[in-house]
Order: structure tokens, then C-alpha cells, then sequence
């Protein structure tokens, strides 16, 4: 996608400030030189966390995986880290700007709920361990949906749904002005497919 492009030459339309939990943070685009990070970040998910958002890919593969997209494909990722501390993520925002025929518009549309490919983003974030339940992955959100309106999306996914038994994850979509579309089975157990205009 062009626009993925440019944004990979000049991403700084994407940078934001924050304060989470009285710190200072920067949202931005994920950047090459963002590698050892991140494989630093995945490795220290919790099981859990790797089970409901990246899987059992190996954390230098799937980071390795993610640098080379960059610029590239549908892919844009950002992520969050103290002002302070650079290298040390603490959440990443996954936008994905193509939706598979097969995955989301085609549950989507079995639920009455056309999606529209050009205007709907799926989104997946995830933040680490030590800053969950402190208001950083909320604080995500905004920045996220001013990448997907940049991108003349108006719309978002959650990308692969939530797993059914992921109840605190359902709690926050849905005080987040998500609403559950349908539900679908996968390899891991039942999923639930959730939406929102943003």
C-alpha cells in the first residue's frame, strides 16, 4: 500500500505524547532499529498474554517477521514506551488494512454486518505485563484510531475476534464502545467477533 509507504519514510504523523500512570509516554511508529526491543517485549508476555494475542510463534521469528514488514504489505504497528526508555515497550498496537476474504468479511457478512474493505481496519493490541491494569492499553486506543482515519478507515475489527474465555479483554472492549458482532469457532475454542465506528 502507498500509503503504508510513506508513512514508512516519514512516520512522524503518528507520533503522540501521553501520560499513563503519571508517566511521561511516546506512541509511534515501530521502527527498524526497534528489533531487540521487541524481542524483549514478546518473551516477556505471560502465557496467557501469547495465547490471546501472538500464539506460539518464536518471539525472534515473529519480531525478525514484523521489522522486515515494515513500510511494506498492510501492515502498520505501534508502539508505546516510557519517554525516558526507548527500548523498553510497553504496548504495541497491530493495524492490518486488507481483510481476508475468508477470515473477517466473510464472518462479518454471515452476521448481517457487511464490512466495507476499504473503510474498516482490523486492530490487535497488547500490552506488557507490568503495565496492565494502568490504563496504558485505553490510552492506546486514540492513537490507534488517528492512524486508521489517516488511512481513510472508519471502522475496526478486532483482528481474529477475542477468545470467548478472555473476559477481561470483552470487560474493556466493550466499555470502549465495542459491540459484539457474532461468534465463531477456532482451532483454540470459541471466538467472538467485535466492532466499533471510529
Amino acid at each position: 500500500m502507498p500509503e503504508i509507504a510513506a508513512l514508512a519514510a516519514d512516520p512522524s504523523p503518528l507520533d503522540r505524547r501521553l501520560i499513563v500512570d503519571g508517566v511521561p509516554f511516546t506512541v509511534r511508529a515501530l521502527r527498524t532499529e526497534d528489533a531487540a526491543a521487541l524481542v524483549l517485549f514478546l518473551s516477556g508476555l505471560s502465557g496467557g498474554s501469547r495465547r490471546f494475542w501472538h500464539g506460539a510463534t518464536g518471539h525472534a521469528a515473529e519480531a525478525t517477521g514484523w521489522i522486515e514488514a515494515i513500510g511494506r504489505y498492510d501492515k502498520l504497528r505501534l508502539v508505546a514506551h516510557p519517554d525516558d526508555h526507548p527500548a523498553d515497550l510497553a504496548g504495541v498496537a497491530d493495524l492490518s488494512f486488507s481483510l481476508p476474504d475468508h477470515a473477517e468479511l466473510a464472518r462479518y457478512a454471515d452476521y448481517g454486518l457487511p464490512l466495507d474493505p476499504d473503510r474498516t481496519v482490523r486492530w490487535g493490541p497488547c500490552v506488557a505485563n507490568a503495565w496492565q491494569g494502568r490504563g496504558l492499553a485505553a490510552a492506546l486506543l486514540e492513537p490507534a484510531w488517528d492512524a486508521a482515519r489517516l488511512l481513510a478507515r472508519d471502522r475496526v475489527v478486532l483482528f481474529g475476534g477475542v477468545h470467548r474465555d478472555n473476559h477481561r479483554a470483552r470487560r474493556f472492549y466493550l466499555r470502549h464502545g465495542f459491540t459484539e458482532a457474532g461468534t465463531f469457532t477456532t482451532d483454540d475454542g470459541p471466538g467472538i467477533d467485535m466492532t466499533r465506528p471510529i
